[in-house]
C-alpha cells in the first residue's frame, strides 16, 4: 500500500519491475504524500533508496518523477544525508543544469523539479551542500543562469534548450536560480568571498530587480525573484568591512541606482523595500551621494563621464531617498512598538524581536549616509529630532508616539538593533553628548556613551551648537524641571516613601536594600563601576574606590579645631 513504509523488501521489489511500474508506483506515492513532513523509514532503508534513486533516475521517463521523490523525501533532515549518496547529490545537480555530466536539460518540468529538490536539500544536508561547493561548476553555471535566463538574453541565447524554453517555464526556472543563488550564499561564507570577489557578480545577480524596476506591469513571481537577488546581494556582502572586487566605483553607482529605484518607488512593497535597504547597507558599498541625493529623473539623464566628477563639482541635497528611508523605516517601527505594546510584560514577543533585528539596517545606511552629507544629517536631524517645545518633555521619549520616541522604544530592546539606532541618534546629534541626554534621557543614551568613552564629557560646560536649532523657547521655560535621566520633567512630588515610619523601620527597609544588593553583587547580576580615564566604564577592585574622590564633608560643624 501506499501509505506504508518503503521497506527493503518493497524498494527491491520496486526496482525490479520495469520503467513505467516504478513510474507508475512513484507517480502515485508521490500524490499520496504531498503533505507529508515526516517519513517513517529506517536508515538502512534510505541508504538502499538513495542508491537505486542514483541507478534510476538517468532514465528520461523517470528522472522527473523520481526528482520530486526525493525532493519530498528531503522534507525530513531525520536520515536524509543516508538518503543522499555522492553519486545521487551529483545527479540532482546535473539535472538541476550545474553539472554537464548528463548532458543539456532536455525537460523543463525535470529541471525545474531538480532545482527545488536542491533548493531543499542544500537547506537540509550538509553531504549536498558539500558536493556543491567542492565543484568551481556549480558556481559558475549558476552565476551564469542568473543573468542567462533574464528575458533579455535569454532570446538570444548560444544555448539552444534556453532559447527555446517557454516564456512562462523560463521564468520559473530563473526564479529558482535564483532561490538556490541565495541557499548557497547563505550557508558559506567561503561561498560568500567567493562571489564577493568575482566582477562579474552584480551585472549577473541584479537583472532580476532591474527587470521589475523597467517593466510596467509584473507579476508577484517577478517581485519574489527580485527579493531573492537582494537578499542574495546581502548575504554576499554582509560580512565584508573592506574594499571587495565585485564592487569597483562602475557597479558602485549602477548597483546603488538599481536599490534606490526600489526603495523609492511607489510599486514596491514593504518586503521587497526592507531587502533593498539591506542591500544598501552592507559595508563594501560605498556611499555614492550623486546617486543617494539627487533626483532620480535628472540621474537617469546622467552620462558616463558625469560619473566620473559627480562627487567633485557638484552639491547633492535632494532627499527623495531619504525620505523614503525614514518612512519605510516608521512603518516598520509602528508594526514593531505595536506588537511590544500588545506583549504582557512578562512575556516576550519573538515576533517583535525578530522584526527589530530585521529594523537595524535601516540605521546603518542612514548613520553611513548622514556621516557623508551634510544635508542629509540635518533633514534627518529635523525629521526625528525637531525643536524641542515644553509638552514634548512632559513625557518619557519613549512614550511618544512619533519617530523619535518608536526609535527611543526599540533602544530599550536586548538587541544589536539598539546599538546602530544609538550611533545614527549620536550622528544626528552632531556626536553632542549634551544634546543626546537633552532629547533621549541619559538612561537611554548611557549605554551608547559608554561603549564610546564619552562618560567623561557629561560634565563638560555645554557649547552654544548644543542648544542650537534644538530648543524653542517654550521648552527653555521649563529646562530646569527636566529630569536629565528620563528626559522628561520630574513628576510631582508625593511626598516621600519612608514618610510616617520609625526610625527602626527605615533602618529595617535600608537593610533590605543592602542585602538585595550584595545578593545580585555575588551572583554577579551587578557590579560596581566607576569611570575611567579612557571614559568608559570600569570595574572597581572595592566599593571603597567609589568614594576615594568623593567630597569631604563640611566640617564648619566640626568640634575640631
Amino acid at each position: 500500500m501506499l501509505g506504508e513504509p518503503l521497506t527493503a523488501e518493497k524498494i527491491e521489489k520496486i526496482f525490479s519491475g520495469a520503467p513505467e511500474k516504478i513510474e507508475d508506483f512513484f507517480s502515485k506515492w508521490n500524490f499520496s504524500n504531498t503533505a507529508t513532513m515526516k517519513f517513517d523509514m529506517e536508515l538502512s532503508h534510505k541508504n538502499l533508496l538513495g542508491e537505486k534513486l542514483a541507478s534510476f533516475i538517468g532514465t528520461d521517463s523517470l528522472t522527473a518523477v523520481l526528482l520530486e521523490t526525493i525532493r519530498l523525501l528531503s522534507r525530513d533532515r531525520n536520515g536524509l544525508e543516508g538518503l543522499l549518496n555522492v553519486d545521487l547529490c551529483n545527479k540532482v545537480l546535473a539535472f538541476a543544469g550545474l553539472q554537464t555530466g548528463e548532458g543539456v536539460p532536455k525537460n523543463p518540468h525535470a529541471l525545474m523539479e531538480a532545482q527545488k529538490c536542491l533548493i531543499n536539500t542544500m537547506y537540509h544536508s550538509q553531504r549536498m551542500r558539500d558536493v556543491f561547493y567542492a565543484t568551481e561548476e556549480n558556481s559558475e553555471n549558476l552565476l551564469f543562469y542568473l543573468l542567462e535566463f533574464s528575458p533579455q538574453n535569454r532570446k538570444t541565447s548560444e544555448h539552444q534548450w534556453i532559447r527555446e524554453m517557454h516564456e512562462v517555464q523560463a521564468a520559473e526556472v530563473w526564479f529558482f536560480y535564483h532561490r538556490i543563488g541565495f541557499i548557497s550564499t547563505a550557508m558559506s561564507r567561503d561561498f560568500q568571498k567567493k562571489w564577493a570577489n568575482e566582477p562579474k557578480m552584480i551585472d549577473n545577480l541584479l537583472p532580476a530587480v532591474e527587470y521589475i524596476i523597467e517593466k510596467k506591469d509584473f507579476i508577484s513571481q517577478d517581485r519574489e525573484r527580485a527579493n531573492e537577488a537582494l537578499k542574495t546581494f546581502f548575504n554576499i556582502f554582509c560580512h565584508f568591512h573592506g574594499e571587495v572586487q565585485a564592487i569597483d566605483q562602475k557597479h558602485a553607482i549602477k548597483a546603488t541606482r538599481i536599490l534606490r529605484d526600489i526603495i523609492c518607488s511607489d510599486r514596491s512593497d514593504d518586503e521587497l523595500i526592507m531587502s533593498a535597504v539591506h542591500a544598501v547597507s552592507v559595508p563594501p558599498l560605498p556611499i555614492v551621494l550623486s546617486v543617494w541625493c539627487q533626483d532620480p529623473e535628472k540621474d537617469a539623464k546622467a552620462t558616463a563621464e558625469d560619473d566620473e566628477v559627480v562627487d567633485l563639482f557638484r552639491e547633492y541635497d535632494d532627499m527623495k531617498m531619504t525620505e523614503a528611508l525614514l518612512s519605510s523605516l516608521d512603518k516598520q517601527l509602528t508594526v514593531a512598538v505595536k506588537m511590544l505594546n500588545n506583549t504582557p510584560h512578562d512575556k516576550v514577543s519573538t515576533e517583535a524581536n525578530t522584526l527589530c533585528d530585521l529594523i537595524g539596517p535601516y540605521f546603518q545606511a542612514l548613520a553611513r549616509l548622514c556621516v557623508e552629507s551634510k544635508h542629509a544629517r540635518r533633514y534627518c536631524r529635523i525629521r526625528v529630532i525637531p525643536p524641542l517645545v515644553a509638552d514634548e518633555v512632559k513625557k518619557r521619549p519613549e512614550e511618544h508616539d512619533s519617530l523619535r520616541g518608536r526609535i527611543v522604544r526599540i533602544m530599550m530592546l536586548p538587541s544589536a538593533t539598539k546599538d546602530v539606532a544609538a550611533e545614527f541618534l549620536f550622528i544626528i546629534c552632531k556626536r553632542s553628548v549634551n544634546r543626546m541626554i537633552k532629547y533621549f534621557g541619559f538612561g537611554h543614551s548611557a549605554g551608547h556613551l559608554a561603549n564610546m568613552g564619552l562618560l567623561g564629557q557629561i560634565n563638560q560646560q555645554k557649547h552654544a551648537s548644543d542648544s542650537e536649532d534644538s530648543e524653542t523657547e517654550e521648552y527653555n521655560q521649563v529646562r530646569d524641571n527636566v529630569n536629565p535621566v528620563t528626559g522628561a520633567i520630574y513628576p510631582e512630588d508625593h511626598g516621600s516613601a519612608l514618610a510616617g515610619m520609625s526610625d527602626e523601620q527605615k533602618e529595617y527597609e535600608a537593610m533590605k536594600l543592602v542585602d538585595a544588593m550584595n545578593k545580585m553583587m555575588d551572583a554577579g547580576i551587578v557590579k560596581p563601576g566607576t569611570i575611567g580615564e579612557d571614559g568608559r566604564l570600569r570595574e572597581v577592585s572595592h566599593v571603597l574606590e567609589l568614594i576615594k574622590d568623593a567630597p569631604e564633608p563640611d566640617k564648619d560643624d566640626s568640634d575640631s579645631d
